[in-house]
């Protein structure tokens, strides 16, 4: 089912993007004079379509993208002089500026909008607190006290720029990747009233070789979360659990006559006791239950453990300990606006650093995890489903802006040359250049799509 669902949400937001990217050079060209031949979501051969004026609307199966087919683009048809006035390649050098330019354009707009829409209906932030500092680590080295007790530390700012909440926090974080030099953290205890000290990690390369950063265990850090009550949130199919009559929400009061106070707690008992078989004691609906249970042996990091098929129930977290941030209309969108700036620069600078080497390739991704981050922010709500789409929306009108022949941007520096020339690019160069852009796209396509086998 999750597979499945993740499916759906990923051809649901690339539906979304590609009809909007496309909707904007339509209804450029249409501004301009222009007359569209085709307007077509998903490549292939269409399995619907219908006419409306001058223009066949179609669906095709394979829903990557999209296409406007303008009358006397690319000169694969001669244009009748009658119709030269409603052919692309007649247009003025500006118009055909403003009708390339008009996808990409549209995506930062339906950027802002999603983010106004998540921004204006509300979210959570949680308070970035420490929970634990390893000892010996380079949080610990740079001055952070190791094995204090939970919460330790409030992060008040990352690299000058305060933040409020985790989601600050890693937006902070993450334009790191790749770079050495000093993190500078700025911290104060949690609930004390003492001002905030900075202390500086010295980072080399950060995270920049791994497929899957993790920014703050590198450091050292452990985020604090309220500790788990041992109350099941899922049981999994056909799972031991299932099989002995466990359901979601019963909570553990005891395992052979121990009782049991945590999640932790509770997992470590039947972790050790792979094929033995334990009585337990439930809490379901004020009503107590004894069940008996075998953990089936698992071999993990090869060393056997008991599993029986359960996941813990979210702990509830504290109020204060909580953000909740809402704006006004216009709030709202002057922080779409600037969140759809800031995420503009995280993505050229992130592509300035696969270039250079200080991101490794394995960070590319394909349609896999495209349809991965999907389901899994579709699961989280729509304010996570939303700011998913908005920052794949983002993603997509940047690479098209890249000076890369036969994307938007690749069209675009021709023009930019014929400005400046006053004469068209030369055919054989035009054609030059967009077999060597193919051949660059085709490479980056092959690369993410085996990141992503590998990946599974």
């Amino acid at each position: 089912m999750y597979v499945f669902n993740a499916i759906i949400f990923a051809i649901l937001a690339l539906f979304i993007l590609v009809t909007v990217h496309e909707f904007g050079h339509y209804w450029v060209a249409r501004r301009c004079g222009v007359r569209v031949l085709r307007f077509s979501i998903g490549f292939g051969k269409p399995f619907l379509r219908f006419n409306k004026g001058d223009t066949e609307f179609a669906l095709a199966p394979i829903p990557l993208g999209g296409y406007v087919k303008m009358l006397g683009e690319g000169q694969e048809e001669p244009v009748e002089p009658e119709d030269e006035q409603f052919s692309f390649s007649h247009k003025s050098v500006w118009q055909r500026i403003a009708i390339v330019s008009a996808g990409p354009i549209a995506n930062f707009i339906l950027a802002v909008f999603f983010y106004w829409a998540v921004f204006m209906g509300g979210m959570t932030g949680y308070l970035p607190l420490i929970g634990n500092v390893e000892e010996g680590s380079p949080a610990n080295q740079a001055g952070l006290a190791s094995g204090v007790q939970s919460p330790a530390y409030e992060i008040t700012a990352v690299d000058g720029i305060a933040v409020d909440t985790w989601r600050e926090a890693f937006d902070q974080l993450v334009r790191r990747i790749g770079e050495s030099g000093a993190l500078s953290v700025e911290v104060k205890p949690f609930g004390s009233s003492l001002q905030s000290r900075e202390i500086s990690i010295p980072i080399q390369q950060w995270q920049g070789d791994t497929e899957s950063p993790e920014f703050l265990s590198s450091l050292g850090i452990t985020p604090y979360s309220p500790a788990l009550e041992a109350v099941f949130g899922q049981i999994v199919e056909s799972g031991a659990a299932e099989r002995a009559g466990m359901k979601v929400g019963d909570q553990v009061l005891s395992v052979d006559d121990l009782n049991i106070d945590s999640w932790q707690q509770w997992r470590d008992y039947v972790s050790e006791r792979p094929g033995t078989e334990i009585s337990v004691v439930l809490l379901r609906e004020s009503e107590r239950i004894q069940l008996l249970i075998t953990p089936e042996p698992n071999v993990v990091g090869g060393e056997t453990i008991g599993l029986i098929g359960v996941v813990a129930a979210g702990a509830a977290w504290p109020a204060d300990l909580k953000r909740d941030i809402k704006f006004s209309v216009l709030g709202g969108f002057a922080e779409g606006l600037q969140q759809t700036g800031s995420t503009t620069v995280l993505i050229l600078d992130s592509l300035k650093k696969l270039v250079t080497g200080q991101i490794s390739t394995k960070n590319l991704g394909g349609p896999i995890s495209i349809a991965k981050y999907a389901g899994a922010s579709a699961d989280a709500g729509w304010q996570s489903f939303f700011m998913f789409v908005a920052g794949l929306s983002v993603m997509l009108g940047v690479v098209n802006l890249l000076p890369i022949p036969v994307l938007d941007g690749g069209h675009l520096l021709f023009y930019i040359v014929e400005l400046i020339k006053g004469s068209p690019v030369n055919d054989w160069v035009q054609g030059i250049a967009v077999r060597f852009g193919m051949a660059v796209l085709f490479s980056v396509m092959i690369l993410a799509l085996y990141n992503d086998f590998a990946r599974l």
